[in-house]
């Protein structure tokens, strides 16, 4: 790639062509990015040398030309490519898991949904896509970038907060920085050619102002000497006469600025924000009530509240109390103060005010303060496109650091394990150039003997086993081609292995057989053994997430206000749907919402190790362990197992569960209606018992009466008949008889 020579004047203009004087921001992003380049151009040049590399460029011009004059060909065994493809599939062999914490007790409740509405940001962004261009160039370079931002156009005009990958040459950082993610840097800037049509997809908004622009035939991409083939495609951007008059270079400058904001807390609602000057006094301007009674004065600056208090004002007046219905007992509103027959001190005196009395008399807390934020100002050529201060205090490009130097110029494991690639390519050029060579026989013969272009053309033909010499004048000699040493075969198995180890990447795990142990818990054993290298690549990944999820936060606030719905796919392909800003309830004046995110403060984090691959198996046993062991239930071995449908399976799970706790009821039920029909049959044949008894104490009763009655009856009948019989001896005075 031919490297366009840059003015260096162009910064110091006071103004364009046409003789527009040029915008002092738009100056000094000029200035700054000619001075980045500067002093950047050499980590530049490296950085493009081993993208190349990687890409399999990987001898240089003058090599070529020398391997060309031994007849060797220049060839290339790219062994960093497949580490760096293997690397890269292990740190996002799955999507990262963010969990987001609330800090204060009324925010935890919403965390949870901030948590799908973040990975709803990352899914719809392609998030792993990008990630692994970042890791790509993390490892090549030695940094990558991501970067989180607004997209107003997005989702039918009510915007989207997204998240990309940033070229690490169209980034240009304060060369003095020494933070890993540039916190420190004075301004970030990211520079790029861009045909109209690429530009004005970008920036619908500013289409007029993008014509207008001067065109910079510009390429800040550095040259290489490295040889390229001709099936190689290399990432860069030239300017050619084709797109010349379309294309212009674009500039975002980012600029860390001090911005004086107003910290407000209401007691009364626990609103809490940082409001800026234009903010604070729209806040400050604010209507609330002052509610005036006989017991205290009180405030009311819910906008809810406020909107329900104003109803009963426009109904009763600004004045009212209750009054007691000798009828029903109860109480009515009434309008004016209190009267006779009146509840005592029910009159309620409502007024409006502005917040700014509250907070002159200390109610409302407020106190000015100076906070960090993010500036941003966008130019084509000459041309202002927008300036804007962003809602967050740290840089939206975040960057991937390799191997952190205490600068900005990070090393790539590509520049430091170059050396071992190309030594491998030497043998293995040598050993192919041998191999080539030794196919041909070796005639050392007399000159004039044979005819030199006759024996080469007939040694060259297949078969050919007879040729005639002159004997006088003397017998050729055949010379056998001299063997490799077996070192040099070792030497490039041993660089091989160096090269794998210096990238963490081991023949095991990139499905390799080679000393495997024979038992299957040895070989999870020794893959976990040689996750370790790579998980220190994880922790940089894991800390390059945290940032950007941490920049996303008040972005993801300021952006989406309105009702949204989130539905996130999980693993088992079931979808999980999810609300943010709902709206409750409406009145006049305002709008409740549930799962309002435009408030709080929440902290979004990685899970360590969620983008790791797991051992299936390995966790399979584990986890079979613990179940045989009692130390979980079947749900939750089910939970961190891979099975497909694992909803499906704890839903039914959870189904069979319940019948068999159902079924389980039952059988008890029997058993215990068992045991009450017993015990009813039991009871059933005392009662027939009792029954028995009792009739036969009444039949008894009864014979005894009746026996009673016959006795008298023959006791009378005999007295009767004894009358009869013996007159003269029965009867006396009293009527008694004689005996």
């Amino acid at each position: 790639m031919a490297h366009i020579s840059k003015s260096k004047a162009i910064g110091y203009q006071s103004s364009d062509v046409t003789g527009k004087k040029i915008d002092e921001e738009v100056r000094q992003s000029i200035e700054l990015l000619d001075h980045y380049e500067n002093e950047r151009e050499t980590w530049a040049t490296k950085f493009k040398e081993a993208e190349e590399f990687r890409n399999g460029a990987q001898w240089s011009n003058e090599e070529v030309e020398v391997l060309k004059g031994r007849g060797q060909s220049p060839i290339v065994v790219n062994r960093i490519h497949p580490a760096i493809e293997t690397a890269k599939a292990m740190l996002t062999a799955n999507k990262p898991q963010f969990r987001a914490t609330g800090r204060d007790d009324s925010d935890r409740e919403i965390a949870g949904v901030f948590s799908d509405l973040f990975s709803w940001v990352w899914d719809s962004s392609g998030g792993n896509t990008e990630l692994k261009k970042a890791i790509d160039d993390y490892y090549v370079g030695g940094m990558g970038c991501l970067m989180v931002y607004q997209d107003p156009h997005a989702d039918l005009g009510k915007g989207e907060v997204c998240i990309k990958n940033v070229y690490p040459l169209d980034v240009y950082f304060d060369p003095h920085s020494r933070d890993p993610f540039l916190r420190d840097s004075g301004h970030v800037i990211i520079s790029k050619l861009m045909t109209d049509e690429e530009a004005f997809k970008q920036y619908p908004d500013y289409v007029d102002i993008i014509k207008e622009a001067q065109t910079k035939k510009l390429d800040r991409y550095p040259s290489t000497d490295q040889a390229n083939t001709e099936d190689q495609i290399f990432i860069g951007k030239t300017v050619t006469d084709d797109n010349y008059e379309t294309t212009r270079e674009y500039i975002e400058r980012y600029t860390r600025i001090k911005v004086n904001y107003y910290h407000v807390y209401d007691p009364m609602t626990q609103y809490e924000s940082f409001l800026d000057p234009a903010e604070y006094a729209d806040y400050q301007d604010k209507d609330v009530l002052e509610v005036e009674t006989a017991a205290a004065t009180t405030y009311i600056t819910s906008d809810v509240e406020i909107a329900q208090q104003l109803q009963v004002v426009e109904q009763f007046g600004p004045v009212y109390h209750m009054m007691l219905d000798p009828m029903t007992n109860e109480t009515r509103m009434m309008s004016g103060e209190e009267h006779e027959g009146a509840v005592p001190g029910s009159t309620v005196k409502v007024r409006t005010i502005k917040m700014a009395r509250l907070i002159e008399k200390e109610i409302v807390a407020s106190n000015r303060i100076d906070q960090h934020r993010i500036k941003v100002v966008a130019s084509v050529g000459f041309h202002k496109l927008y300036e804007r201060i962003l809602p967050i205090e740290n840089y939206p490009i975040i960057p991937l650091i390799n191997i952190h130097n205490r600068n900005p110029y990070p090393e790539s494991d590509v520049r430091i394990y170059r050396p071992l690639q190309e030594y491998i390519n030497k043998i293995r050029s040598l050993i192919i150039a041998h191999a080539s060579t030794s196919t041909n026989v070796k005639l050392l013969i007399p000159r004039g003997s044979v005819d030199k272009k006759q024996i080469e053309k007939e040694w060259g033909r297949a078969g050919t086993a007879v040729i005639e010499f002159d004997a006088e004048l003397g017998t050729p000699i055949v010379a056998g081609p001299v063997p490799l040493p077996n070192e040099l075969y070792a030497n490039e198995a041993n660089a091989k292995s160096d090269l794998e180890y210096g990238f963490g990447i081991f023949e095991i795990m990139q499905g390799g057989g080679k000393g495997a142990p024979n038992t299957y818990r040895g070989t999870v054993a020794i893959d976990e053994y040689g996750q370790r290298r790579i998980k220190s690549r994880q922790d940089d990944v894991e800390a390059m997430l945290n940032q950007l999820a941490k920049v996303a936060v008040p972005l993801m606030q300021q952006m989406y206000t309105s009702e949204k719905v989130i539905r996130l796919i999980q693993p088992s392909g079931i979808v999980k749907e999810s609300v943010i800003n709902k709206a409750m309830g409406y009145s006049a004046k305002a709008i409740e919402k549930f799962n309002d995110i435009t408030v709080g403060r929440y902290d979004i984090i990685v899970v360590t190790g969620s983008t790791l691959p797991s051992n299936r198996w390995g966790q399979f046993e584990y986890y079979k362990e613990m179940l045989q062991m009692g130390a979980i239930d079947q749900i939750e071995f089910l939970k961190k197992t891979e099975v497909v449908d694992v909803e499906g399976v704890l839903e039914r799970s959870g189904q069979i569960t319940q019948l068999q706790q159902a079924l389980k009821g039952a059988q008890e039920e029997i058993k215990k209606l068992k045991g009450d029909l017993q015990t009813a049959t039991r009871e059933e044949t005392h009662a027939k018992k009792r029954l028995a008894v009792e009739k036969f104490k009444t039949d008894l009763n009864q014979y005894s009466a009746n026996a009673k009655k016959s006795t008298e009856l023959f006791d009378a009948r005999l007295g009767d008949k004894l009358k009869e019989m013996y007159p003269q001896n029965v009867m006396t005075q009293t009527g008694e008889v004689n005996e």
